[in-house]
């Protein structure tokens, strides 16, 4: 059964560190440990995000092209599942049977996880426990996310999910148990 949860950032104090510490890799245990604790508190979650709350965390605005190859390099060593989607990587950590609500959860709907969307999918469909349409799923799911209006990403995120192999339909397109 898949489960709703609140979406929760992960909590990394604040510390002043500029690039050339990073680049010379004075603070690769740091960073380690930062991501460790932004994957084992978000996960699953987009390489690109992982990399924003760890980045900020440290002071500095964005993982320019001399940074991120030190970030690329210590994501790839750390122990946690992987996989991609569109070109990027994404962590995983523990169960992930569940879908977050992104209510003020400074993440957009471009970075959950595709499995994690169609996990929001299987649990409307489990809890209205009927067939249902196309039309009448998307503004459920835009709903159940938190999105108070369906734009063109939450709407690229519903079709990508609902392709999901997890995910049936009956022969005219509608969605089922």
């Amino acid at each position: 059964m898949i489960e709703r949860r609140e979406y929760r950032i992960a909590s990394l104090q604040t510390m002043a560190a500029v690039p050339e510490m990073v680049i010379s890799g004075a603070l690769d245990d740091e960073i380690r440990a930062r991501m460790c604790t932004v994957i084992e508190t978000e996960a699953p979650i987009r390489e690109a995000l992982l990399f924003k709350r760890v980045i900020y965390s440290l002071s500095m605005k964005k993982v320019g092209s001399r940074i991120e190859p030190v970030f690329s390099r210590i994501a790839e060593s750390l122990p946690y599942e992987k996989s991609e989607e569109d070109g990027e990587k994404v962590f995983h950590f523990g169960d992930e049977s569940f879908f977050r609500t992104s209510i003020d959860s400074d993440r957009y709907s471009y970075q959950i996880p595709i499995e994690e969307a169609a996990n929001c999918i299987l649990y409307i469909i489990e809890r209205e426990g009927r067939i249902l349409t196309k039309s009448a799923l998307r503004r459920l799911f835009q709903k159940e996310l938190g999105y108070e209006k369906l734009g063109s990403q939450i709407d690229r995120l519903f079709e990508r999910a609902a392709r999901s192999p997890r995910i049936k339909r009956t022969g005219n397109g509608r969605f089922i148990i």
